[in-house]
């Protein structure tokens, strides 16, 4: 089975939508997951200083199949929520394909890009060199777009041939540990 390794960073978020009845400080952390799978879910830290503009600097990394590049299928979603004492508040989310996401890390984009392919759509910043990358995204409740932009950047290692019963093992021995 061919994989990669794919490493990302959720760097910040700004211009959040305040959440907060009276403007009360907002505690910002995010999850992070792929394919809709809430058991891969990673988390960043609560920031406590930034209010509507955090700051985590959280590493995550995932093993992806090589198959998940390949189509539009396979999301990477990060949801933000603000921490109360009520319960978390839903701020709102990112998602894109992690196909996009490898595309976009190959080749630096024409300078008309919008993401979404849409003229008027909000322009992403992409900084590209090589496989690393880093984007600025469109923060959206729902199908419409929010107030706020979420900056990651991240990186796909190289193509390497995993052994099925390799593999299994290895999964085998993580969830031993956990």
């Amino acid at each position: 089975m061919e994989c990669r390794r794919l490493e990302i960073t959720i760097v910040s978020a700004n211009n959040l939508e305040q959440v907060r009845l009276f403007g009360l400080k907002m505690n910002v952390h995010a999850r992070v997951f792929i394919g809709g799978l809430p058991e891969k879910e990673k988390r960043t830290p609560t920031d406590t200083h930034g209010k509507r503009n955090p700051v985590w600097n959280y590493a995550a990394s995932y093993t992806i199949i090589e198959s998940m590049l390949q189509n539009c299928n396979t999301i990477l979603d990060v949801h933000l929520y603000c921490k109360s004492k009520s319960g978390d508040k839903y701020i709102g989310q990112v998602n894109i394909s992690l196909k996009e996401l490898f595309d976009a890390a190959g080749s630096p984009p024409p300078a008309d890009y919008y993401y979404g392919g849409e003229k008027g759509s909000k322009v992403v910043d992409l900084i590209s060199a090589g496989r690393s990358t880093v984007l600025t995204l469109p923060v959206q409740v729902g199908c419409a777009k929010s107030q706020g932009a979420l900056r990651i950047s991240y990186s796909f290692g190289e193509k390497v041939t995993i052994d099925k019963i390799l593999m299994a093992e290895s999964v085998a021995g993580l969830m031993r540990l956990i």
